[in-house]
């Protein structure tokens, strides 16, 4: 999903590394962004993500504002992200089956057809009136569980094509023309929904998950010295690397991303919930905001693709976690100004893309890409339970709470989350 609810939310590719192909070293001093332009390993990467990530971000709001419709509330929208995220889950199982395969690309040219198929049926049985809860359900629940490949295949993938000096520069870039993109589609997707009902978000997603089927196919992501152990193994060899007192940063990291991940879904099941509750249910201010809150995903990821703040995972991690919290008060104060609400989830935005940036960095530059899927699907697994847990109880909790008591406490949590960053040596001064 789009920057909301993380990890898989999103599942944007950001580049993770140099100028180069496969074939060229990088160049270490070579900082600037728009030579990136010039590699068409980028561009081909970029764009088969671009194209993944808008429809996902399509997706996230087409059944979040689907399940608001149809309960007027976010109870399903809780249950539906409660469901997926369980499936994101199981990804520390996918992994050493990915981390196996020699060339990446072909993770993305099977999946990615399967689920513009089932896109395709999520559109089609809603128009035709057979679309139920359970039928919805079995839908995500499909779509979930063939993005625990692509995700996997993701955290090694710009790794592999690019060196780790520059991951803030491509990151930077990369969210700039993706989230420039996901902002003109995500009106392409309002023009498409005003035509073709709700389910035309789910037409969109299926159309761009076969562009970037196509892209992925004319760029293989080749693994070197590709080595196939037993999957026993494999999967043995990556929760070896928490052990010791290198891993101390991996366990610190778990602690933390277990506090955060209960309330990683509660921006944007709040932002549909203040706009269903204050501002008459309209699709054109759900859209303002949401809008909003990628722009400010955009431009934090301009900034720290300047800074490069590789040293500096830690504090920019714990600073985003505490600014989530002020700033989801900062939400439930201006609910009688359109503008200011906005401004209130450009900030978010910023936030929780400045988290999500620093912590996935960390684990692309601070391990061999030989191993990325592994590591990362494992530790997803302590962010995915709780985040589970969370999706579930805050929908649940929006049914008997007011909209500023569920705000106040998924602010303070944040807040919480942000001390205890902090008091972790391992979380405090993160860096690679």
């Amino acid at each position: 999903m789009s920057q909301g609810c993380n990890r898989k939310y999103p599942r944007h590719v950001h580049g993770s590394g140099s100028l180069t192909s496969p074939i060229m070293p990088a160049t270490e001093g070579d900082t600037g962004l728009l030579p990136l332009l010039k590699s068409r390993t980028f561009l081909l990467l970029q764009a088969r993500g671009t194209a993944a990530g808008v429809g996902y971000t399509v997706y996230l709001a087409t059944v979040l504002w689907l399940s608001f419709r149809l309960t007027n509330g976010i109870f399903l929208a809780g249950v539906v992200v409660g469901v997926e995220t369980a499936v994101y889950t199981l990804t520390f199982l996918v992994g050493p089956l990915v981390d196996r395969i020699g060339d990446k690309r072909w993770v993305y040219v099977v999946c990615y057809p399967i689920q513009a198929v089932a896109s395709l049926a999520l559109g089609l049985t809603y128009v035709l009136g057979l679309l139920t809860i359970p039928l919805l359900l079995a839908i995500v629940v499909l779509l979930a569980a063939l993005w625990d490949f692509t995700w996997a295949a993701d955290s090694a993938a710009t790794r592999l094509l690019f060196s780790k000096d520059r991951l803030f520069a491509v990151t930077g870039l990369g969210t700039a023309i993706g989230g420039g993109v996901d902002i003109a589609m995500y009106f392409t997707a309002g023009i498409t929904i005003a035509l073709f009902g709700v389910a035309g978000g789910s037409y969109l997603y299926a159309g761009l998950l076969a562009v970037g089927a196509g892209f992925a196919f004319l760029l293989p992501i080749p693994t070197p010295n590709a080595k196939k152990p037993a999957y026993l193994t494999g999967f043995l060899e990556g929760w070896a690397l928490y052990r010791g007192d290198s891993g101390k940063p991996l366990r610190h990291l778990a602690i933390l991303q277990s506090a955060y991940g209960f309330f990683i879904a509660a921006p944007v099941l709040l932002l549909t919930l203040y706009v269903g509750r204050f501002f008459s249910s309209s699709q054109v201010t759900f859209a303002g905001f949401y809008v909003a809150y990628l722009v400010g995903g955009i431009i934090i990821g301009i900034i720290l693709g300047r800074l490069n703040p590789r040293r500096l995972i830690g504090l920019v991690g714990n600073i985003a976690l505490l600014t989530t919290g002020a700033v989801l008060i900062g939400v439930e104060l201006v609910t009688g100004s359109v503008i200011a609400s906005a401004a209130a989830w450009f900030l978010i935005g910023v936030a929780t893309t400045a988290r999500i940036t620093a912590f996935s960095n960390y684990l692309q530059g601070g391990f061999a890409p030989e191993v990325l899927a592994r590591i990362s699907g494992n530790n997803y697994l302590f962010t995915g339970i709780t985040s589970t847990a969370g999706a579930f109880a805050i929908g649940a909790l929006s049914t008997i709470w007011s909209p500023a008591a569920l705000t106040e406490v998924t602010a303070f949590g944040f807040v919480g989350c942000a001390v205890i960053g902090i008091l972790l040596q391992g979380t405090r001064t993160l860096a690679f």
